[in-house]
């Protein structure tokens, strides 16, 4: 489940595509990610997860370390979406990074799906705190 292998010195590469993840913002691709991660956390040489474009739907998540390696590189060039705020408002993360030494991460955007959120708290309604990235 390599794109660039560890060919001629390159780094390893783990797309999410290549564990299942759909970049259509509407199936859960927590599961894709989180191994695209075990993979790159896993490998004993600097590696890197790859999000191409499209919207990445992501419910509660934890990228776990310690890894074998301290130089990963979370490149994206999509979106994470974060499920409604009523989903996740009762967690105190939507995604989260423990134990991960030497982890770069670039580009992409993160959609905490906050409109509705903000709407409530504006129409001044009893609103959950929300969450953190």
């Amino acid at each position: 489940m390599e794109v660039a292998g560890e060919v001629a010195g390159r780094r390893p590469t783990y797309n999410v595509l290549d564990f299942g993840a759909k970049a259509d913002g509407q199936t859960d691709s927590t599961k894709a990610f989180l191994a695209a991660w075990s993979a790159a956390c896993s490998s004993t040489s600097p590696a890197t997860v790859h999000v191409p474009s499209g919207r990445f739907l992501l419910n509660r998540v934890a990228f776990q370390g310690p890894c074998k390696n301290n130089k990963i590189n979370f490149r994206m060039f999509g979106t994470l979406v974060a499920p409604s705020y009523t989903v996740i408002a009762t967690s105190n993360q939507w995604i989260l990074f423990n134990q991960v030494d030497g982890l770069s991460i670039n580009g992409g955007i993160l959609d905490g799906q906050g409109t509705r959120l903000w709407a409530c708290k504006l129409a001044g309604k009893n609103c959950p705190m929300g969450t953190k990235v």
